[in-house]
């Protein structure tokens, strides 16, 4: 198996693992999800180094301009989810943009990937 392979494999695995505590323990999801929540600042790094070691893989098989619909894929699948809870989804905007300065590294990231799809598309 290659890399992306191996991830599509760890990511389908824990995706049917999560369903299935869901609709049996979803306690525990919501513990996990409260835990991780109070310790926000330490899972960034984590989070940054998966995002830049799944990044590697994924851009050393697939191009930027084929990534890029992936990665709207996801965000659509997000949206669909967010909309459902339309209380949360206000009070994230509002926190959000309360704070804006939390945000700069999602868009610095947001921006990097722009650019370097436009790039792409027209150099």
């Amino acid at each position: 198996m290659n890399p992306m392979e191996i991830i599509s494999l760890v990511v389908a695995v824990l995706v049917l693992l999560k369903l299935v505590v869901f609709l049996l323990k979803p306690e525990v999801l919501s513990e996990a999800g409260k835990n991780m929540s109070k310790n926000s600042k330490i899972m960034i790094l984590p989070i940054l180094i998966l995002f830049v070691i799944v990044g590697y893989y994924v851009f050393s098989s697939l191009s930027i301009i084929q990534v890029f619909p992936a990665i709207l894929l996801g965000h659509i699948l997000l949206a669909l989810l967010l909309f459902q809870y339309p209380k949360v989804y206000s009070l994230m905007i509002k926190e959000v943009f309360k704070d804006t300065s939390k945000s700069w590294l999602v868009w610095l990231i947001w921006t990097g990937l722009s650019v370097w799809t436009l790039y792409a598309l027209f150099m």
